[in-house]
């Protein structure tokens, strides 16, 4: 019972770090004390890849195994920072077996490009607050944040999607309430790096949300994960993901596909919400 439930493929946490992780969001840079609200005259750029406000976005998350999870993007504030609209986006993803992880981020467009990126803050309090709801954290560390991923708004093919140089390190060291047994005692270990991508493709895309004029993109990261305890022998694994991403101007993303051999992960935008 403990080999099943601690291994990195099966442990509840698992979902929580990749999230984190693979996520690219909020504008660490960025003043934190910028009016909520925009002034008229700053000039807003169409082509950002960034959700519009005063919408919800309603998505499905299909793995592998047919699992099925649901997220909901949302723009929380608009502000000002030295003449550049900043977004404080919230992305909340419901696991179907696993519970919720809520991200608070940022994004903002200048100069023909937008600009996501996952602040060491924002990183650590989703992590904390989600592993927290299953195991207690005796320590944790991160680095590598803020982690940035930059597309050129254009979208035509070529165009280019680029990451920060650092690549993303989780270390978590927990303690696992198991059912009809003794706490078990684990350190989690997970590095991602990102690798510069391209536009492949410029195409109309269909869901259940509508049609929309997207831009695919791809890209691949590496994940390396060790996972060590004295309950079963320590796991050790390096996998690299192609990840294909379709997105759209005041949207975001539309649909994606993050895949390694068999293990698929699709995302599909399905409603907006006003």
């Amino acid at each position: 019972m403990k080999n099943q439930l601690l291994s990195f493929t099966n442990l509840p946490g698992r979902k929580a770090l990749l999230a984190v992780l693979f996520a690219s969001f909020s504008l660490g840079a960025c003043k934190e004390n910028g009016p909520d609200v925009v002034p008229d005259v700053i000039s807003k750029d169409e082509k950002a890849i960034i959700p519009a406000k005063n919408q919800r976005y309603l998505y499905k998350i299909l793995e592998s195994d047919n699992t099925e999870s649901s997220a909901v993007t949302r723009v929380l504030a608009e502000r000002d920072s030295a003449g550049v609209p900043v977004y404080d986006i919230e992305n909340a993803i419901q696991y179907e077996e696993a519970g919720k992880l809520v991200l608070k981020y940022r994004a903002f467009s200048k100069d023909g490009l937008t600009t996501n990126e996952i602040s060491q803050a924002a990183g650590l309090n989703a992590i904390t607050e989600y592993i927290g709801s299953f195991a207690i954290i005796k320590s944790t560390e991160m680095s590598g944040l803020p982690q940035r991923q930059i597309f050129e708004n254009k979208g035509t093919v070529g165009s280019k999607v680029t990451f920060s140089s650092a690549p993303v390190r989780q270390y978590m060291e927990l303690e696992i309430p198991i059912e009809d047994g003794d706490p078990v005692s684990a350190e989690i270990e997970c590095v991602v790096t990102y690798h510069e991508g391209k536009a492949v493709k410029e195409e109309s895309v269909t869901t259940p949300a509508g049609t929309f004029n997207c831009t695919k993109w791809e890209y691949t990261y590496d994940l390396e994960t060790k996972l060590t305890s004295d309950a079963f022998p320590p796991e050790e694994s390096g996998v690299i993901y192609t990840v294909r991403l379709w997105t759209a101007p005041g949207v975001g993303i539309v649909k994606s596909e993050e895949f390694s051999g068999s293990d698929v992960t699709k995302t599909e935008l399905q409603k907006i919400e006003k």
